[in-house]
Parts: C-alpha cells; sequence; structure tokens
C-alpha cells in the first residue's frame, strides 16, 4: 500500500510538472490580487473584470487607448538544454504605460519581481530570468519587460 502511494505521488509530480496554462492563470491572478501593482495602474478599487482586462494573458492586444496602463503576461518559446528531456520555459511580462509615466513600469516590474521569483506552482519553480530594458509599444506609450524561467520535464 505505501509503495502505490509513494508510486501514485510521484507520477502526479512527474504529470504536474508541465501545465502552461494553470501557470499562466495563477501568475494573473497573483499579479491582479496585488493591492501595490493596482494602485499602480490606477486599479485600486476597480472590478475584476476592469483587472482581467489590464492584465492580460496574451502579448497583443486591440484596445489599449487613452492613459491607461497594461501588464501582458505570455509564454515565449522553450529553450533546449543538455539534456533533451528538460526544456527551460519562458515566461514574459510587459508592461505598458503612458510615455510620461515610465517610471511606473519600471516600479511595476520591480513590484511583478517580488511576486514571482521563486514563485511555486506545483512542482515548478518560476525565477527571474532576466530584464529586457526598454521594448516596442504603441506610440505614446512606454514599455519595460522582464522574463521568467522553470525547467519542466518533457
Amino acid at each position: 500500500m505505501l509503495i502505490e502511494q509513494l508510486c501514485l505521488k510521484i507520477e502526479w509530480w512527474w504529470c504536474n510538472c508541465f501545465d502552461l496554462e494553470k501557470d499562466i492563470n495563477q501568475i494573473q491572478s497573483r499579479i491582479g490580487k496585488d493591492i501595490v501593482i493596482l494602485n499602480l495602474m490606477g486599479l485600486g478599487g476597480a472590478a475584476s473584470e476592469e483587472v482581467a482586462s489590464r492584465i492580460i494573458k496574451r502579448s497583443q492586444w486591440d484596445d489599449l487607448a487613452g492613459n491607461l496602463s497594461r501588464i501582458c503576461i505570455s509564454f515565449r518559446p522553450s529553450m533546449l538544454s543538455r539534456n533533451q528531456v528538460i526544456t527551460g520555459e519562458i515566461l514574459q511580462i510587459d508592461c505598458h504605460v503612458p510615455a510620461k509615466d515610465d517610471y511606473i513600469a519600471y516600479r511595476i516590474q520591480s513590484r511583478i519581481k517580488k511576486l514571482i521569483h521563486n514563485y511555486e506552482i506545483g512542482a515548478r519553480k518560476y525565477h527571474f530570468y532576466g530584464q529586457l530594458g526598454e521594448l516596442p509599444t504603441m506610440d505614446g506609450f512606454f514599455c519595460a519587460g522582464s522574463r521568467y524561467v522553470f525547467y519542466a520535464t518533457i
């Protein structure tokens, strides 16, 4: 009986080491519930639908207008490793703000690093993989990005 339980636990861990949908949903939720980030984005006290429309799970959108800021969370292509059964999975988080508020993007990125670095989801632990500096965005806006990595067994 004990061996069966141990095998089930190992199987659960092994099978749960790669679930991108679960990860991106939990990361969006973690960022979207953080009062510091919400206040920096002007979303303090906003409805959950408004928060979800401004902290999105994709890298592109078609409705950014006015003075609205946006956080985009998306996965990038996997990295190969020396071991063919292990891949590095990259999560990129970009923060778009009106150009006059460029410092806000850096403050948001600093807060995101505190929330996501060493954050565990199941058997996966995210680590800060570096900042991307200023990224291209719409005219009149400023974008700063960062990346996080976890290693998965395929």
